[in-house]
């Protein structure tokens, strides 16, 4: 698992979801997998699924959204039941992909919300800035998040 499925797998968790990571899909007959979903979060309050799939890659944004519809989210509510174990009230399905803080477009195909890295991290800052570490410490189970709180609240010192 790469940082950027790290962060999300954290930041989901922490949300109080349940979270899997790099999960194997759709097996092949001769063996081997066609897909792998990078987090699939859920929330039972809520019922809700998060999708995401997250990615450093440097193609166009033509060819990541051709990827990401064709290859990355092409599952059906169906096969996410499957994978939870219950039909979800809510599916949401994130990309989280670039290094650029502009992007094109917010939705690919119907329903495939598209987040850049950096506007994920600011997303997640804007919540660790709330989080003073001598009130409200993130837990050492959550690494990645700890360290944003740290440097958010101590790295102008």
């Amino acid at each position: 698992m790469n940082f950027l499925e790290s962060l999300a797998a954290e930041w989901y968790a922490i949300q109080r979801y349940f979270v899997r990571t790099n999960i194997k899909a759709n097996s092949r007959h001769n063996g081997g997998y066609d897909n792998e979903i990078d987090v699939l979060a859920f929330c039972p309050a809520e019922g809700k699924l998060v999708h995401l799939e997250t990615s450093w890659d440097a193609l166009t944004w033509e060819k990541r959204e051709e990827r990401y519809v064709s290859k990355k989210f092409v599952f059906t509510p169906e096969d996410y039941q499957e994978l939870v174990g219950v039909m979800p009230a809510k599916i949401q399905k994130r990309a989280i992909i670039g290094t650029s803080r502009s992007q094109p477009k917010k939705i690919w195909g119907e329903d495939i919300e598209v987040t850049t890295v950096p506007n994920f991290v600011a997303e997640i800052a804007a919540d660790m800035k709330q989080r003073h570490p001598m009130r409200n410490v993130i837990p050492e189970t959550y690494p990645c998040l700890r360290s944003f709180q740290f440097a958010l609240a101590y790295g102008d010192v």
